[in-house]
């Protein structure tokens, strides 16, 4: 497999899921906010979880699954895709 096939098929699962799902933001807003509550006791005073920093625990989410099954090219594809989400997050106004 090429790098060209490779992003071509990241390309087209994130086009795929915003299509069914619609644009990243308000989800991972919304559970970065759950993810908040959860760990409220574990923050530091003041501080949440942001979308940001959910499309990066989704991408090491990934990660164990790689680093716990071996390689699999879902796993791979996801987690990609979740640290391109996590880059267009980053530069995006909060």
């Amino acid at each position: 497999m090429n790098y060209k096939k490779i992003f071509s098929d990241c390309e087209n699962i994130i086009n795929d899921r915003e299509q069914s799902y619609g644009d990243a933001k308000p989800l991972f807003d919304a559970v970065a906010s759950r993810f908040t509550n959860v760990l409220s006791d574990k923050l530091v005073p003041g501080k949440q979880v942001n979308a940001y920093d959910v499309a990066r625990l989704m991408a090491e989410l990934k990660a164990s699954r790689v680093d716990m099954n071996g390689h699999h090219e879902d796993s791979m594809l996801d987690q990609i895709n979740y640290l391109v989400i996590a880059h267009k997050l980053a530069s995006e106004p909060t």
